[in-house]
């Protein structure tokens, strides 16, 4: 829908076709059908810093009622000992006054980094985020010409496992870098990212969340489309991208209507989908279709969610130690050190159900009441987990409930007062169920591809489609396959637009950055 806007703005008909009658994606939200008026989010939580993205304003969204929420604290740790350490959504200040009481030199660390690296976030990491990846002996050649590109080679080469070993000496700062990496999709062992240690030291979390359920946003943007002239087939799969003399010409419905393109057909899926079941292997080019047969998954990307509808709030324990954790958004638990992360990795190659319970989640009725009944709240938490069971992924089916009440374990381990008779309801869902409900999310991996080394910036998803158009003509790539990956960001449509409409001949009438005046413009 964002790419759509952007287009129908630039003066082009553009029409959408979702499977579902729910616009959005992973922008889903459903009411629990056991308890009235509790809400679920049943995917997308934590929306980084949308309000200050250049679609979000471009579109002019907040004009449709959209409303964000910026929680003061992003992200509190919970330890076994009940202490905790406390991430701040925009005061650094705050998160290294944690840090210190856990290492002072760790602080010392945390503080240089947001110093030194805010204008390698400026001038490198945004700008590359809404842009077309440059190709990366262009990039380095440019950027190692100023010393704001010299510091971020610094450590670009390094893995973000070795950069964290490194740079960091308590146990519990390494856990809670690592693991935030983890759940953003990052793979830790990969080279070519170590940089974004010292990035989001420098960026920050800057957690925000929709009012009104996470489906709000996509409600947003669809209203933003039926004004701007859009078409939208709900309820409607493409089964077929037709070709003509090689040339991607529309698409066919699964209920036989054709829909006609003038100008070209964009698809958000993942490469399997678009390349090998929405068009004949036999009719492409052996290359491209041999690549998108061995586009890659992540195996620590899946999640277990567990969903809960309760009476009251969690209680955290840790609040004797800081009674700011209360004020926290994202909650961890059951992560002390890089060895627990370590042996969740592990379990996921191995296809093992996870040998050490770990959580990441939230409270929204905390910072939204709306997402409940007065009084009353709704919780969602997280745990890495293999899609793959060495019995396999059908086997999710036969043991999420009983994984699910021993998550529910751990979180009474942290909040004691989360129990029997404070749950109101509560299910699961599992990364089988992820990819049943969302199957661009292939093996249940959210960031739609593995961001490895040879998957990642202008490799992704392949070098020959990482500029958003690909070797069929009249064929663009949209989606999270794309650079920069998953996660609510926009950029993979807004990066296509740019390219789209530079094809099409058709009005850019937004200001998009330009990668090459502004890396050759840093000062030496």
């Amino acid at each position: 829908m964002i790419l759509q806007g952007y287009l129908l703005k630039a003066g082009l008909s553009v029409a959408l076709v979702e499977r579902h009658l729910e616009v959005g994606g992973g922008l889903d939200a459903h009411e629990n059908p056991r308890a009235h008026g509790f809400w679920h989010n049943i995917h997308s939580q934590n929306h980084r810093g949308v309000p200050d993205l250049p679609w979000f304003k471009d579109l002019e969204l907040a004009s449709y009622g959209q409303e964000y929420i910026r929680p003061e604290i992003a992200v509190g740790m919970l330890f076994r000992d009940k202490t905790c350490l406390l991430w701040h959504n925009h005061d650094v200040e705050q998160t290294c006054s944690s840090i210190a009481r856990f290492s002072e030199k760790d602080a010392k660390t945390f503080r240089d980094f947001h110093r030194r690296f805010k204008p390698v976030v400026q001038s490198i990491i945004g700008p590359e985020t809404f842009s077309p990846p440059m190709a990366a002996e262009k990039k380095r050649e440019l950027l190692e010409k100023s010393e704001v590109g010299k510091l971020y080679y610094e450590f670009a080469h390094r893995t973000i496992s070795d950069v964290v070993e490194e740079v960091f000496e308590s146990d519990q700062v390494k856990a809670m870098v690592s693991y935030l990496f983890l759940l953003r999709g990052n793979e830790l062992g990969e080279p070519g990212q170590g940089y974004i240690v010292p990035v989001a030291c420098a960026a920050g979390i800057s957690s925000t969340i929709s009012r009104g359920t996470s489906h709000r946003m996509a409600h947003t943007l669809n209203q933003m489309v039926i004004k701007s002239g859009g078409e939208v087939y709900e309820g409607q799969s493409a089964v077929e991208i037709l070709l003509e003399d090689g040339r991607a010409v529309g698409v066919r419905l699964a209920d036989g209507r054709i829909l006609k393109a003038r100008k070209f057909v964009a698809s958000t899926l993942n490469p399997q989908q678009t390349f090998l079941q929405l068009m004949d292997g036999e009719k492409i080019d052996s290359t491209l279709k041999k690549r998108a047969e061995n586009f890659k998954y992540s195996q620590t990307t899946p999640i277990l969610t567990v969903h809960l509808a309760l009476h009251e709030r969690p209680r955290w324990a840790a609040a004797e130690y800081d009674p700011n954790v209360m004020k926290a958004w994202l909650m961890v638990m059951g992560v002390d050190s890089t060895e627990d992360i370590r042996r969740v990795i592990e379990d996921c190659y191995a296809g093992r159900v996870p040998t050490r319970l770990q959580l990441i989640g939230g409270v929204p009725t905390v910072f939204d009441p709306t997402q409940a009944p007065e009084g009353k709240h709704v919780a969602w938490f997280w745990q890495v987990a293999p899609y793959s069971l060495k019995e396999g992924p059908q086997h999710w089916d036969e043991i999420i409930d009983e994984l699910c009440e021993k998550e529910i374990e751990l979180i009474h381990q942290y909040a004691p007062n989360i129990n029997k008779d404070t749950i109101v309801d509560w299910f699961g869902l599992s990364p089988l169920d992820v990819e049943r409900h969302l199957p661009n999310m292939q093996h249940g991996d959210w960031m739609c591809g593995e961001l490895s080394a040879d998957q990642f910036l202008d490799k992704r998803p392949f070098p020959e489609c990482s500029q958003y158009s690909t070797p069929v003509e009249g064929l663009y790539l949209a989606g999270s396959c794309c650079h920069p990956g998953g996660n609510i960001t926009g950029a993979p449509g807004y990066n296509a637009a740019q390219v789209i409409v530079r094809d099409t001949g058709a009005n850019q009438w937004w200001k998009a950055p330009d990668l090459e005046k502004i890396w050759t413009d840093l000062k030496p």
